[in-house]
């Protein structure tokens, strides 16, 4: 900070305050007591008590008046004493006031005058940097002119070299096409010669496949005939199979049924003989009673002879029982069961069972 910015605020607050010790001694000196001291002097005197009463209490109102005019006077003074210091008291703060805003004034001033020394360096440098950057960018331009007329030279010369190459090309391209041209031409015809052979054969083909397909229909043709004539046949021989199985299977019932009956006679037939066999040898005493029932169980050979006679149910008679027994022994032998098919033999007449009752046998 410079000295010289407080010399001038320091001599004008001594200015200041010297001013003001000048206003005041003035008054000071100016308003000395003009009530002039007397010397009192005491002198006797005869006065009536009621005037002199009256005089007293007039001259102590006029004291009291005196005294009071003397407050007053002091009062006011005071007050003008005091306005004179509120105004010095105000002068000096406004001095001080401006004092301060001097100062404020220079450092601002001061301030600014740096700011404004700050902004010119940087306005300085700052244009030093652009006139650096417009020389860099004048000598980036010039170099790139250079460069591009350089690249222009060069597009130039490669534009015209691309020209000759293309018209060499364009001139080869030409001879190509003329070779193209030819040899299109040449392909034609040999596309066309061979088109014509091709369609020569391709029709020497279609008639062949004509003919082929007309063979293959009439072999087709043929062959579905054979075939609905071979079903047919078979149809007809299936036909004459079922029937025959048909005549066979009633055959066979008819055969099935003449048998069923022929062993149901036999059996009635058998049944009777049987029967009748025993009937003969069975002794029947006069003291079996009607109800009595005693059944034997009768195992035959093939021959027909007896095998066995088993009592399997009493008639709680044992003359009853041993006499149904004896029977069958005695028959020993039933010569016609020998005629009898051994199937039939098996099914019937290998074992079964007699009832005897004195009223008659019965199976």
């Amino acid at each position: 900070m410079d000295k010289r910015s407080y010399l001038v605020p320091t001599l004008l607050a001594l200015g200041v305050h010297l001013a003001v010790l000048l206003l005041l001694a003035g008054h000071w000196f100016d308003h000395a007591d003009p009530r002039e001291l007397k010397p009192r002097h005491i002198q006797a005197q005869m006065v009536d008590l009621g005037a002199m009463s009256q005089a007293l209490e007039k001259q102590t109102e006029q004291a009291r008046r005196i005294e009071a005019q003397r407050k007053k006077d002091e009062q006011r003074k005071q007050n003008e004493l005091e306005q004179v210091q509120e105004k010095q008291r105000q002068q000096e703060l406004a001095a001080q006031e401006k004092v301060l805003q001097e100062q404020q004034l220079q450092a601002q001033k001061v301030k600014e005058l740096t700011a404004q020394e700050d902004l010119a360096k940087e306005k300085a440098q700052q244009q030093a940097r652009e006139q650096k950057a417009q020389e860099v960018a004048a000598k980036e331009k010039a170099a790139k002119e250079k460069a591009a007329q350089e690249t222009r030279a060069k597009q130039a010369a490669e534009a015209k070299l691309k020209a000759q190459e293309q018209a060499e090309l364009a001139a080869q391209k030409k001879k190509q096409a003329e070779d193209q041209a030819k040899l299109a031409a040449e392909k034609k015809k040999q596309a066309d010669a061979k088109a014509a052979a091709q369609k020569k054969e391709a029709e020497a083909r279609a008639a062949a496949e004509k003919k082929k397909q007309a063979e293959v229909a009439a072999r087709a043709k043929a062959d579905a005939e054979a075939r609905r004539k071979q079903e047919e046949q078979q149809r007809k021989e299936a036909e004459k199979a079922r029937e025959l199985a048909q005549l066979e299977k009633e055959l066979a019932q008819e055969q099935r049924i003449a048998a069923d009956r022929a062993s149901q006679q036999l059996m009635v037939s058998m049944t009777d003989y049987i029967n009748g066999e025993l009937s003969r040898n069975w002794r029947v005493s006069s003291a079996f009673r009607n109800g009595m029932e005693a059944v034997v169980e009768i195992r035959l050979f093939p021959s027909g002879e007896v095998d066995s006679a088993n009592l399997v149910l009493s008639s709680g008679d044992s003359g009853f029982d041993n006499s149904a027994v004896q029977a069958v022994f005695k028959v020993d032998r039933f010569a016609r069961v020998a005629e009898v098919d051994p199937l039939t033999f098996e099914r019937n007449f290998r074992k079964f069972r007699v009832k005897f009752r004195p009223e008659g046998l019965r199976w």
